[in-house]
C-alpha cells in the first residue's frame, strides 16, 4: 500500500507491505468556504461582547497579539480584517501595535513576520517580537490562584484593547492550541511559563489532546482576566491550512466554541489498538524542528498496546530546534531522565517536551524519518533513525498480519478506541 504523508511543504511517500493490515484515518472533512467571509462573519457576530469596532471607540490604543512561525495562522487574511474593524471605531494604525507571541520559542525574526503578513500590512504597524527573558518588557502581576507567578508583556497590560488571534487545533498537553494560550505562554515571562509547564501540570491526566479543561489552560484563562479589555479571533484550518471556520468575541467563550467544533471533526475511532503507527506533524510549519514533532509522536499515545511501535515523519528544516531539549534527552536513558525530572526541584526549559517524549519512549520505540543531517541527533535522543518509510518499517520488524495505522494529519487527529475490546498484542 502506498502512503503519502505531509512533509515540510511537500509530501513523503512510502510503501507498506500488502500483507500488513493497514488503515489510514483522517479527521472529517470540513465544508469549504471563503476564508475572508468566515472571518468577516465572525467579527460581525462576536460571542458575548460588542463588535470590535465598538470596543475601539472607547479605546485610545490597541495591541494585536498573533502567533509565531511555528503556527499556521494565515495572518495575511485575518489582520487586515481586524485592522478594518479597528479603523471603523476610530483607531488608526499609529495607535495599533502588533505583538508576536513566541513563548519560549527562540529565533523569530522580522523576516518570518513579513512572510506571514506581507510588507503592506507591516509597514503600517509597530511590531514587537516577545522575549520572555526581557525583564524590561515584563510586568509583575502577582500570582495566579495556582501559585504561578504572573509576568506578562507590557503591551498587553498598557494598551486599552487587546486582540488575540490564533488557530485552534488539538494540542498534546494544553488540549488545544490558541485562545488564552496566546497570552500564557505566548507573551508571558520565562518564570511564568516554567511554572505553568511544571511536572505535575504536564502529568495531570487531563493535560492531553482534546481536553478543553486542564491545569495548563486554567492558568492561561486566569491570566487573561488580568487584561483590561480583550477580544479574540479564533480560526480553524483544514489540512491545506485554509480557514474553514472562525469564531470571535469573548476570549474564553469564542475559543470553547471553536475547540468543541475541532474536537468533533478531529475525533476518529479506531477499531483495534495498532501494532505500528505512522504519524506526522502535518507538514509545514509545525514540522519545522524535532522539538515540535513530539506533538506528532504523542498523537497515538492513548491507543497503543504494550508492543506497539511508532514511526514519525517530519522534515525538520530547522533541525532539532531547542538545544536544552536535545541536551536533556541525550543525558541518560528515557526512564532515567523521566525520573530525574519528576524528582527535580528546579524547573528546566523544555522539560515538558522531554517529559512527554520520555513517557512515550519508556514504553514504545520510535523511529524518526527525517533528513540524514539529523541522524546523529535523533539517535542521541534514543530514537531510531531512518531516511525512508521503508527503512523505518524494516527497523520496526513489521510482521505479516500486524495492524498498521497511518495518521497523515498527525496532531489534527484525535484517535480513540474502546478499551474494553483491547487485547494485548
Amino acid at each position: 500500500m502506498l502512503v503519502s504523508l505531509p512533509y515540510g511543504r511537500s509530501q513523503l511517500t512510502g510503501h507498506v507491505p500488502e500483507w500488513a493490515v493497514t488503515d489510514t484515518v483522517v479527521p472529517k472533512q470540513w465544508q469549504t468556504t471563503s476564508p475572508e467571509n468566515s472571518v468577516e462573519t465572525a467579527l460581525k457576530q462576536p460571542i458575548g461582547v460588542p463588535r470590535l469596532g465598538e470596543l475601539a471607540r472607547d479605546s485610545h490604543s490597541a495591541v494585536i497579539v498573533t502567533c509565531d512561525r511555528t503556527r499556521g495562522v494565515p495572518s495575511h487574511v485575518t489582520i487586515p480584517l481586524i485592522l478594518k474593524e479597528l479603523r471603523s471605531g476610530g483607531l488608526g494604525s499609529d495607535r495599533i501595535r502588533l505583538l508576536v507571541a513566541t513563548g519560549l520559542h527562540k529565533g523569530e525574526t522580522m523576516t518570518d513576520v513579513r512572510e506571514r503578513l506581507g510588507g503592506e500590512v507591516l509597514d503600517k504597524l509597530e511590531v514587537e517580537i516577545h522575549d520572555s527573558d526581557d525583564q524590561t518588557r515584563l510586568v509583575d502581576l502577582g500570582r495566579l490562584s495556582s501559585g504561578t507567578p504572573l509576568l506578562l508583556n507590557r503591551s498587553v497590560t498598557e494598551n486599552d484593547l487587546v486582540i488575540v488571534e490564533s488557530n485552534v487545533e488539538p494540542h498534546f498537553f494544553a488540549g488545544f492550541t490558541g485562545g488564552s494560550k496566546v497570552i500564557l505562554p505566548g507573551v508571558a515571562g520565562t518564570e511564568t511559563i516554567l511554572r505553568n509547564h511544571c511536572w505535575n501540570n504536564i502529568d495531570n491526566p487531563t493535560s492531553r489532546y482534546g481536553m478543553i479543561e486542564n491545569p495548563i489552560r486554567a492558568d492561561a484563562n486566569e491570566a487573561l482576566r488580568h487584561v483590561s479589555r480583550a477580544f479574540a479571533l479564533n480560526v480553524v484550518l483544514d489540512d491545506q491550512k485554509r480557514i474553514v471556520r472562525a469564531t470571535a468575541g469573548d476570549p474564553r467563550s469564542s475559543f470553547n466554541d471553536a475547540a468543541e467544533s475541532v474536537r468533533l471533526h478531529s475525533s476518529v475511532q479506531v477499531k483495534d489498538p495498532p501494532d505500528l503507527v505512522i504519524t506526522t506533524n502535518g507538514g509545514y510549519p509545525l514540522d519545522r524542528n524535532v522539538y515540535q514533532c513530539v506533538k506528532g509522536i504523542a498523537v497515538p499515545e492513548g491507543i497503543l498496546h504494550e508492543h506497539s511501535r511508532i514511526i514519525m515523519a517530519g522534515e525538520c528544516a530547522d533541525g532539532v530546534g531547542h538545544q536544552d531539549f536535545l541536551r536533556l534527552l541525550a543525558s541518560d536513558a528515557p526512564e532515567a531522565v523521566y525520573d530525574k525530572l519528576r524528582q527535580g526541584e528546579a524547573l528546566i526549559r523544555d522539560q515538558w517536551e522531554v517529559q512527554v517524549l520520555c513517557r512515550i519512549l519508556h514504553k514504545t520505540p520510535v523511529c524518526f524519518v527525517t533528513r540524514p543531517e539529523l541522524a546523529s541527533e535523533i539517535k542521541s535522543m534514543h530514537m531510531g533513525y531512518a531516511q525512508t518509510i521503508e527503512q523505518a518499517l524494516d527497523s520496526a520488524h513489521l510482521s505479516s498480519g500486524e495492524r498498521v495505522l497511518v495518521l497523515p494529519q498527525g496532531p489534527m487527529t484525535l484517535p480513540t478506541w474502546i478499551r474494553s475490546q483491547h487485547k494485548s498484542g
